[in-house]
């Protein structure tokens, strides 16, 4: 009869440390896992954020060559009116209408440097949150180890209390 309530205390002891270990790694996991999706949400933000500024700046670059090309049109106009000799008055002076055109021409290629440095901006942002996130990724883990090693260290004092009550029962025989 002894040994059975000897056993059944050992099996107790080391079911309710599975169990604890497997509820352990079950929070861990779910803990994981919720850092996860913020991840792939983060992600997403992050790529919706290069479309959109992607997007931003392919508007501005269409809408100056829009403007480059009414300029050379009206520059072009101003020419042929010059050439027969006919007025230009509120056409236009050529000179203007050229320094305008270089002016959105010059702007038009700093388009392409304000976009890089956005989407360099944009990157790193995400840069610096993913690093965040792998920080509460190993802070997660060191707590879950620290968790670990509570259960086990519980655990062992389990046994030894099992151990030395044996030792009790039996008169101090080994």
């Amino acid at each position: 009869m002894m040994d059975t309530a000897r056993q059944r205390r050992a099996q107790q002891a080391e079911a309710k440390h599975a169990a604890d270990l497997r509820a352990l790694r079950q929070a861990k996991e779910d803990d994981l896992q919720e850092l996860n999706d913020r991840h792939k949400l983060l992600r997403g933000a992050y790529n919706m954020e290069r479309i959109g500024i992607k997007e931003d700046y392919r508007l501005r670059r269409l809408n100056l060559k829009t403007q480059i090309e009414c300029l050379k049109d009206q520059r072009a106009n101003v020419r042929h009116a010059l050439s027969v000799d006919a007025d230009t008055s509120g056409m236009g002076n050529l000179d203007d209408l050229t320094m305008q055109i270089n002016n959105l021409q010059v702007e038009l290629i700093g388009i392409d440097r304000k976009q890089a440095v956005a989407l360099q901006d944009a990157e790193s942002k995400f840069n610096l949150r993913c690093k965040d996130i792998a920080e509460e990724r190993r802070a997660i883990n060191k707590h879950y180890i620290n968790e670990a090693v509570k259960l086990q260290e519980a655990y062992l004092q389990h046994v030894e209390e099992n151990r030395q009550l044996r030792e009790a029962e039996e008169g101090g025989e080994v």
